[in-house]
Parts: C-alpha cells; structure tokens; sequence
C-alpha cells in the first residue's frame, strides 16, 4: 500500500478509501472480516456510508482493534444540504459515537449545497463540534463548482469530486482548483457505468467507411485497451490510471469480498502497462474532437 497526505491534516492516508454502505448487505460478522481485510491490505481509510445495525456492529469491532490514531474514519451524509439541520448533525454523531463506539469522526462528507452557506444551525453545530474537536474536518461532494462562501467558512478541509480517464476539464480544473485552495480531494467514480458497459455496447461506435477515408481519428481513440490489455482487467485499469493523479489524497473504492480487497490493493502497487496511458490520452482527445464536431452540426 501507499500512502498520502490529506491536505493540511496532518493524517496520512492509504491510496484507497474503502466505502463502507448499507447497499453490501453483509452480516456484522462479514463486515468485521470485509475490515479486518481491508486493515491487513494496508487500507487505514474508510467512508462509513451507511447506518444499518450489521454495518455499524461489525465496522466498531474491527475499528476497536486498532489503534484510532493509524485510522482516517470519514462519515457521509447522504441527506440534501437543505436539510441538513442541527438534528440531523446530533442524529448523524449518535450514530457515530454510539454505534461504531468513537469518540471523534476525521471527516463528516456532505453533498454540495449548491449555495453560499448550510443553514445557520446546521453551521453553528458544525463548529461547536470541531471546535470540541469531536470531528476534525468537513467533506465537500460535488459534481460542480462549491460556492465560494461556503468554501471560505473555514469548516470546508476537503472536496470528493470524481476523477476518471474520462474526466473532462470540468473534472480536472475542479480538482486542481481544490489543491490550490489547500484542500484534500478524494477521487470518486474512477470506473463510470459508461466504461463498465464497454463490453457490452461500445463507448464509440465505428465509423462507416466512407467516414473512415476523412476522418484522421476514425482508427484511434477507443476504449477496446481496457479488455484487450494482459493481465488486467477493465476495473484495474481505470483504478490505476486515477492513482496517477498526484492531487488526489485517495481514491475511493467499494468492494464485498477480500478477493475483491485484494485485487484492488495490488493496483496501487502496480504501473500501468507501457504505452495504456497513450492510449488513454489518445482515447479522451479523441472524445473531445468528436463532441466537438456534434456541437457544430
């Protein structure tokens, strides 16, 4: 495993962050060896993105046999930043203090509000509770731009934006921009459900063969290195080009077995094959020529 540092915290973190989520609907048993996998692969981050009772009991027994210290523990709250009151904050800390037995959360994750500010409640509970240091930093998620307001309230330490090798500018500007503002990025949707269904309906058609004979980037551009590269599969790929990303702290993963753990955690280990990152830049330049060309039709 390798391990980077999250913004301005202090805390080193593994390249990948578990997703723990209420979606794997595994026993507290399971959750605790799914952990128990994860801690051996090096893993030392992890977003709890759930609160069933399983999840809960498994995730605070395995996190109890760990120093707390060695271990980035990020909550995500998943309810719309409207609504995200001063309840919401105590019913959110009681179910991480009490049901996973911490006494302090690294993170809490929220969903952009899309405006300058969280309700001034939700705001005033935030504060008391880093200020009381029961959570050391607040996670941004967002698929835009976050509100400058919000962004200098002082509570804002992090950004989780996706981060693909399909990754337009919007992504990547989003992303770099968060850097220069200090702030932790945590890469999200490295492999999109347009790229897992590469087998099953390409991401570009072929072009007819009269088009071939005018179009430079008829031959090139495609996706077909992400099944046809030994040793790799599609999934690896895509994980391996979003650890490449020197702004990312981490990069966020799901995964229900320690077969699936173990897979994953190699690829931070590994280079990507030579000449997979050409064909990865070859295969986004030619998605921007051709959406180019759409838009002036």
């Amino acid at each position: 495993m390798r391990y980077r540092p999250f913004g301005n915290s202090g805390m080193t973190v593994s390249a990948i962050t578990l997703r723990l989520s209420d979606q794997s609907r595994l026993r507290a048993g399971e959750w605790r060896d799914l952990i128990f996998s994860a801690i051996e692969s090096g893993i030392n981050s992890f977003q709890i993105d759930g609160e069933s009772p399983p999840l809960l009991q498994g995730a605070a027994e395995a996190f109890a046999s760990v120093e707390r210290r060695l271990l980035f523990l990020a909550w995500r709250v998943r309810e719309d930043a409207g609504q995200f009151n001063a309840a919401a904050v105590e019913q959110m800390m009681a179910s991480a203090f009490d049901g996973l037995g911490l006494d302090y959360l690294d993170q809490v994750l929220i969903n952009d509000s899309l405006g300058p500010d969280l309700s001034p409640a939700a705001i005033s509970a935030l504060r008391t509770l880093r200020d009381g240091r029961a959570i050391r930093g607040l996670g941004v998620a967002t698929r835009g731009d976050v509100h400058p307001g919000l962004l200098d309230s002082g509570l804002v330490t992090a950004l989780a934006s996706p981060f693909n090798l399909s990754s337009g500018w919007a992504d990547r500007n989003r992303v770099r921009a968060a850097v220069t503002r200090d702030l932790a990025v945590i890469g999200e949707d490295y492999w999109p459900q347009a790229l897992r269904e590469i087998n099953a309906k390409p991401v570009f058609q072929k072009p007819s063969l009269w088009r071939r004979r005018s179009d430079p980037l008829a031959d090139v551009g495609g996706y077909d290195f992400l099944t046809d590269t030994s040793g790799w599969g599609a999934e690896d790929i895509c994980l391996g080009y979003a650890l490449t990303e020197p702004s990312l702290a981490t990069v966020r993963i799901t995964a229900d077995s320690r077969a699936e753990i173990e897979r994953l955690a190699g690829v931070v280990e590994r280079d990507l094959p030579n000449g997979v990152c050409a064909q990865i830049e070859m295969a986004r330049f030619s998605a921007q020529e051709r959406a180019r060309e759409a838009a002036l039709r």
